[in-house]
């Protein structure tokens, strides 16, 4: 703290209402600082380790669950070489068998959206729309959460 003089200024000839002020800003700065990083600490991404197998999910691993905001990492093992699409998100990862592929985005859109497996041996001709293999729901954050 600063030492006060004469005419109620510090020794830094700061009027003392101002340095009381500027103390404040500093301690609101330092909370707000320390909240961010705290709160960074704790935003682990939403990890999703999914295993294809013939050309299909465990029925426990179909419907993925994050809310706006939340950092996502899908790691994907198969039993074959194909490629997974997330539709909407404008994602696309190629499954190798024996290999762990993995990718890391930002839930920025709500919505539900597809995600579709393309064996490399399927259908060649551009038909390839059936049924997803899962579904990412992304929720608006809750009130209260950041």
């Amino acid at each position: 703290m600063w030492e006060i003089e004469n005419n109620n200024r510090t020794d830094l000839g700061v009027p003392v209402r101002a340095s009381l002020y500027a103390q404040g800003f500093y301690r609101l700065f330092f909370y707000f600082t320390a909240a961010a990083f705290a709160f960074a600490a704790d935003a682990a991404p939403k990890t999703f380790d999914l295993t294809i197998s013939r050309g299909a999910l465990p029925p426990q691993q179909r419907v993925l669950r994050v809310e706006k905001g939340d950092t996502v990492r899908l790691r994907l093992a198969g039993d074959a070489t194909g490629d997974l699409h997330l539709h909407g998100y404008r994602l696309e990862m190629r499954v190798v068998p024996g290999k762990t592929s993995e990718f890391t985005f930002k839930a920025h859109a709500t919505g539900r959206y597809r995600i579709e497996w393309h064996p490399a041996d399927g259908d060649k001709q551009g038909n390839h729309h059936g049924p997803p293999l899962a579904t990412l729901e992304v929720r608006p954050r809750e009130c209260g959460r950041t």
